[in-house]
């Protein structure tokens, strides 16, 4: 059974002076990416999710940049408020522990901090204004609180096979019930713009290991932006069990990859997994008010 996670973007917006050498996402970065300032309002929010929700989906990411803490605590409430869908909060390590309480408190399902690698010296290099140590003591003070943690890894920014291998050890520690594994994906204008993709095979063997090594494991990760419709059988049988950054068709607003352009679009994905006799979660059940 693969489950599918849509996604809303509340704000590029990035309160980094020196944004992190591969990101696309935020104001300025990319003209392949948002560029401009977006930032959704309460009604495309709540008209977002329903639209999630009808499609049959029934879980939810809602990301922004440093800086939106408030803005994504009000969106989780409408959304919450409005749907029944599970909710995925991700704002990097924007977070200590008042924060997360308030994210509790308004019914956060699971709380996503990415650490990407845990080489320090490659992670100040891409996220120069960025705190490893912050991030994973974010991660630790969610498995604290009680909640889902969710907790990545990027795979192919110039990271070796010890670092990947230190990653899971830590991963062990941390115990994450999800764990995405990304592929990096060039944006155009970016200081990482020239460094090749990751590879799909490089991207399959990480996903093997993970799911072989992490005992608290409920739901492997692979988002689309960092994989096509082609590659999706391919990482399903490698043991991926969770398909993120897929909108439905009828998605009403202007929607981004984070790793890359790309985005899923539910009804084909849906398509390609039936043709391969694969189920999915994705059930048309909302909630009547």
């Amino acid at each position: 059974m693969i489950e599918i996670t849509s996604t809303i973007h509340v704000s590029n917006y990035c309160s980094f002076e020196r944004k992190c050498a591969y990101c696309g996402f935020a104001v300025g970065t990319s003209t392949e990416g948002y560029f401009f300032l977006t930032e959704k309002k309460e009604k495309e929010i709540i008209t977002a999710a329903k639209i999630i929700e009808e499609s049959g989906i029934r879980r939810v990411s809602i990301s922004a940049g440093y800086g939106n803490f408030y803005k994504v605590l009000k969106a989780l409430e409408l959304v919450k408020k409005s749907t029944s869908l599970k909710v995925l909060i991700n704002i990097g390590g924007d977070l200590n522990r008042e924060r997360i309480r308030m994210l509790k408190k308004a019914g956060v399902d699971t709380i996503c901090c990415n650490l990407e690698t845990t080489n320090k010296n490659l992670f100040k290099k891409l996220k120069p204004s960025d705190s490893f140590k912050h991030r994973l003591h974010v991660c630790y003070l969610v498995k604290e609180e009680g909640i889902e943690l969710s907790s990545g890894i990027l795979v192919g920014i110039g990271e070796t096979e010890k670092d990947r291998e230190q990653h899971i050890e830590i991963l062990k520690k941390l115990e994450p019930e999800e764990i995405p594994v990304m592929r990096f994906m060039p944006y155009k204008e970016t200081p990482m713009e020239s460094v090749p993709p990751a590879s799909l095979k490089l991207l399959i063997y990480v996903i093997k290991k993970v799911k072989k090594e992490i005992k608290s494991l409920k739901r492997l990760t692979v988002p689309f932006p960092t994989i096509s419709k082609e590659d999706l059988i391919s990482v399903i049988n490698a043991g991926a069990t969770n398909i993120a950054t897929v909108v439905p068709q009828k998605y009403p607003l202007l929607i981004k990859g984070v790793g890359s352009p790309k985005v899923g679009i539910l009804e084909e994905i849906l398509e390609i997994l039936k043709r391969h006799g694969i189920e999915t979660n994705v059930r048309r059940e909302v909630r009547t008010f």
